[in-house]
C-alpha cells in the first residue's frame, strides 16, 4: 500500500514540474510601463504624393520613429499616391475606421471641419516661414482642438506649399486672365469662391482625374503647389506655368481619434513624438525641393511666368473674406500670431 502511495506522490511531482515547465515557456504580452500589455500594432498611412515626393520622405521618417520610439509594438505601413483613396475620400476613411492616418490638404479637411477652410484664404501668408510660425502657435492648437470635436487627431502640420497654375490656354499674369478659365479646384469652399470672385469657372475634381482632363480639353487650367504640378506631370502637356502663389496650403497628418485613445499612454506620446520629428524632415524637404522646382519647370521648355507684384490679385481676392464673416475670429488669431 505505500509503495502505491509513493508511486502518486511521485506521479503529482512530475506533472508539478511539467505544468511549470509549460508556463515559463508560453510568449506572454510584455506589459508597457503603464501597465497595459502591449502588443504589435500596425498603423495605415495614405497619402497623395509619388515615391519621391517629401510626404514619402516625411512618411517613412514617422515609420521608422514610431517603431524606434514604441521598441517595436506599434508599426506603421506606408502607401503613397492614394493607393488607398484620396481627398475627402481618404479623410472619410479615416472617420469610419477603414484607414488609420491620413497626410491630407486642409482643402479635403475643411469638408469635414470647417474651420480648417481659413488657412486656406486667399493671400493670407507672405511666406512659408510666417505659414509655419502662425500654424505652430496657438492657431493649430485651436484648430487641433475643434477637430478633435469632430472625431480626429491632427499629428503634426506638414508643408504642401504656394500653389501655381498650370493651364493650356496661356500665361496667367493678371486677374484677367482667370476670366472665363475652367480651372479644376480642389472641392473646397475656399477655393471655389476664390476662382469664381477672380472670375474663372472652377471645376472641382479629384487629382487622379486631372491629368486626363488636361489633356481630353474637359479643363482648361489646373492649380497646385509646384512640387505636385511636376510630381503629377502637369508640365508635360501644359505649355504655360504661372507662379500666382494665390493659396498657401498645409498638408495635416490626421489620425482617428478613436484609433489614438485605444492606444496605451506611452504609445500616444511616442506617436506625437515621432511625428513632430517627422514633420520638421518633411518641412525640410519640401523647401530644399523649392529651391531647384523653378529649374525643373524651366527644363520642361513651358513658358514660366512669375507674378512678382501680386497687389492686384490680392486686391481682386478682398470679396472672399467679406464673403465668409465666420472666419472673422480665426483671421484675427492669424494676424496676430503674424505680428508677434
Amino acid at each position: 500500500m505505500k509503495k502505491v502511495n509513493y508511486i502518486c506522490i511521485a506521479l503529482l511531482l512530475v506533472l508539478s514540474l511539467t505544468a511549470c515547465t509549460n508556463t515559463e515557456s508560453t510568449t506572454v504580452d510584455t506589459p508597457s510601463t503603464d501597465g497595459i500589455p502591449a502588443k504589435e500594432i500596425v498603423l495605415s498611412l495614405n497619402h497623395v504624393g509619388a515615391t519621391d515626393h517629401p510626404y514619402q520622405t516625411g512618411a517613412l521618417k514617422f515609420a521608422e520613429l514610431v517603431e524606434e520610439y514604441t521598441g517595436g509594438s506599434v508599426k506603421v505601413d506606408v502607401f503613397p499616391a492614394s493607393q488607398i483613396a484620396s481627398g475627402a475620400k481618404a479623410i472619410e476613411f479615416v472617420q469610419v475606421g477603414t484607414l488609420d492616418i491620413a497626410l491630407e490638404s486642409t482643402m479635403a479637411f475643411s469638408n469635414f471641419v470647417a474651420e480648417m477652410g481659413v488657412l486656406d484664404m486667399p493671400y493670407l501668408f507672405a511666406n512659408k516661414e510666417e505659414a509655419f510660425k502662425v500654424i505652430d502657435g496657438k492657431v493649430g492648437q485651436r484648430l487641433s482642438e475643434i477637430a478633435e470635436l469632430k472625431g480626429f487627431k491632427v499629428l503634426g502640420w506638414w508643408d504642401n506649399g504656394f500653389r501655381s497654375i498650370t493651364s493650356t490656354k496661356g500665361s496667367i499674369e493678371k486677374p484677367a486672365d482667370l476670366v472665363g478659365l475652367k480651372i479644376r479646384t480642389p472641392e473646397s469652399q475656399v477655393f471655389l469662391k476664390t476662382f469664381e470672385t477672380l472670375g474663372a469657372i472652377p471645376t472641382p475634381m479629384a487629382v487622379s482625374e486631372v491629368f486626363s482632363a488636361l489633356q481630353l480639353g474637359t479643363i482648361d487650367a489646373s492649380e497646385n503647389s509646384d512640387s505636385n504640378n511636376i510630381r503629377n506631370k502637369y508640365i508635360e502637356i501644359c505649355p504655360y506655368y504661372s507662379v500666382t502663389k494665390h493659396i498657401y496650403t498645409f498638408e495635416p497628418l490626421i489620425m482617428s481619434l478613436d484609433r489614438f485613445n485605444s492606444l496605451t499612454s506611452d504609445q500616444q506620446e511616442a506617436i506625437l513624438k515621432a511625428a513632430k520629428e517627422a514633420e520638421e524632415v518633411q518641412r525640410q524637404a519640401s523647401l530644399a525641393m523649392d529651391e531647384t522646382n523653378m529649374d525643373t519647370i524651366r527644363a520642361a521648355g513651358v513658358t514660366l511666368n512669375i507674378v512678382e507684384d501680386i497687389s492686384e490679385f490680392k486686391a481682386a481676392c478682398q470679396p472672399v473674406y467679406d464673403s465668409i464673416p465666420e472666419f472673422k475670429e480665426y483671421l484675427d488669431m492669424i494676424e496676430t500670431a503674424k505680428a508677434n
